[in-house]
């Protein structure tokens, strides 16, 4: 007897009668192309929606937030696509061997960017939280060695020796900023819908912050030099 509009012939049909499973049709059935291949037509029309919407939500906007906007996008693209844009340039080696360390630069900046303007936000009458920008980056260096502040690595390349060149050192600060950017930029937009008319950073930047970056930069001097002499000292001990 046939199972399942299959003749039962040959010993596989003859397990199958005997108590085994039968096969399954859907799994038997050929996969069209159809199938395969993307529904562009779906995808299309999601497109052609969030175009739409886009669209109408820029509309809305004043001309200060779509600068924000495209300076957001324009940085991300920039980020995203780092590997050809760099790829003409002769330092594209040196930006190989440090991608892992310059993403990690920006990613910290953008963090730690974010976390001191949200502080801004809490307090937006008071300076300290630009200063704590600075004091912060000093702090990731120390602890987890990533650099997120231009202070920072300034300092590493004046104060040390043989620690990086000038094409790190501009590569760091483009990271840096890169991460810095979209940071303010985000937080810039924000404080724009929920405070228009005002400046979100009338007290970020000031007297405070200049200070602040003043001191960052020569302590890590001082400290780069102290961990140099340390290293010289023990090197030292060893030849003899």
């Amino acid at each position: 007897p046939p199972v399942l509009g299959l003749p039962a012939r040959g010993p596989r049909a003859a397990g199958w009668l005997a108590g085994g499973q039968p096969p399954q049709i859907g799994a038997m059935l050929p996969i069209t192309r159809k199938a395969l291949g993307r529904d562009w037509m779906e995808f299309f029309t999601v497109l052609v929606w969030a175009t739409v919407i886009l669209i109408m939500f820029l509309s809305k906007l004043k001309a200060a937030q779509d600068v924000l906007i495209a300076i957001i996008l324009g940085t991300i693209f920039a980020i995203a696509n780092a590997d050809y844009l760099f790829a003409k340039f002769r330092f594209y080696k040196v930006y190989v061997v440090l991608r892992r360390a310059l993403w990690q630069d920006c990613w910290g900046s953008g963090v730690l960017s974010l976390i001191c303007l949200a502080i801004h936000y809490q307090w937006h009458e008071a300076s300290w939280p630009g200063a704590l920008l600075h004091v912060s980056s000093l702090a990731a260096w120390t602890l987890g060695g990533v650099q997120t502040g231009p202070m920072v690595s300034c300092a590493l390349w004046a104060g040390g020796k043989n620690q990086m060149t000038k094409i790190q050192l501009m590569l760091r600060i483009i990271s840096q900023a890169a991460g810095s950017i979209i940071a303010f930029a985000v937080f810039g937009l924000y404080y724009s819908f929920a405070f228009p008319g005002e400046g979100p950073f009338s007290h970020f930047f000031g007297l405070e912050s200049l200070a602040a970056a003043a001191l960052v930069f020569a302590t890590s001097v001082v400290q780069i030099r102290h961990r140099e002499a340390k290293i010289r000292e023990q090197i030292a001990s060893k030849s003899q």
